[in-house]
């Protein structure tokens, strides 16, 4: 009986630290970035809902029907062949919801900075080199943004880079409690409402989010987000939903069809 809670536990332990370790839960959907199209998902219970998105093949969406106080697995496989396996376990809130297996166990779905990232081979320490060089760009743009609780959001640059779109977004936290942010929402709306709602709603999934996470009081954090190439048309808009984890402190920024379709390239 011993060996039988020593070994359940050893694979609780392993579930909780390794690195293809998915933490779900039910209030959150955890999505997970593939290098290819998906062909096949498997899911170990029924503990786990799993969907792959819409118009993003290359996405899957995953949370928890209920909490559970186990490890299931669940397995994805790409059209290129590549089979992934991941460890499940329930967390009410996850650290991670945006999780790329196209990056290295080390940087998949972590906001880490040039300065404190792990040793990385060559290509990796060039991408985060360019990376923090993005991040610390002269902001450019001053008439995007939004405000409220305390909190200023700005978009201080949008361009592409190799057909890839950047958003570059300054967070200034002014109040007293820090601004924890869960997973923005991204989406292509029209730009007017109506009494029924919009008139036109298109969800937009980013390719990466890069330094997603807490800004302290009295203090500014720098996000970037990579999109594929998003062409708005007339009465449109592109809109960023930003939320706060565990909070209300949620705001809304709008950029318009100039702001996106006429992004420079770098």
């Amino acid at each position: 009986m011993v060996v039988l809670l020593a070994l359940l536990w050893s694979v609780w332990a392993s579930a909780a630290s390794g690195p293809d370790t998915l933490f779900v839960s039910m209030s959150q959907t955890v999505h997970l970035r593939f290098a290819s199209e998906l062909k096949y998902v498997n899911l170990g219970s029924r503990v786990l809902v799993a969907k792959i998105v819409d118009g993003s093949k290359d996405f899957v969406a995953v949370k928890a029907r209920e909490a559970f106080d186990f490890c299931t697995s669940m397995s994805c496989l790409e059209s290129n062949g590549q089979m992934h396996t991941f460890l499940v376990a329930y967390r009410e809130h996850p650290e991670r919801l945006e999780v790329d297996t196209r990056l290295s166990p080390s940087t998949a779905g972590t906001a880490v900075s040039a300065v404190s990232a792990p040793a990385l081979a060559p290509a990796d320490s060039l991408f985060l080199s360019s990376l923090s060089n993005i991040a610390t760009m002269k902001q450019e743009l001053y008439h995007i943004g939004t405000s409220g609780y305390g909190l200023q959001i700005l978009c201080e640059n949008i361009f592409y880079k190799d057909d890839v779109l950047y958003l570059v977004v300054s967070v200034q936290n002014s109040s007293a409690v820090s601004y924890e942010m869960s997973t923005p929402r991204f989406a292509v709306e029209s730009s007017r409402r109506t009494k029924r709602g919009l008139q036109y709603e298109k969800a937009v999934f980013p390719k990466q989010i890069y330094w997603l996470g807490s800004v302290a009081p009295s203090s500014e954090g720098r996000l970037i987000f990579t999109f594929d190439k998003i062409a708005l048309v007339k009465g449109q808009v592109f809109r960023v939903y930003f939320y706060e984890k565990g909070g209300a402190r949620n705001l809304v920024m709008t950029l318009n069809m100039d702001d996106v379709n006429k992004a420079k390239r770098i």
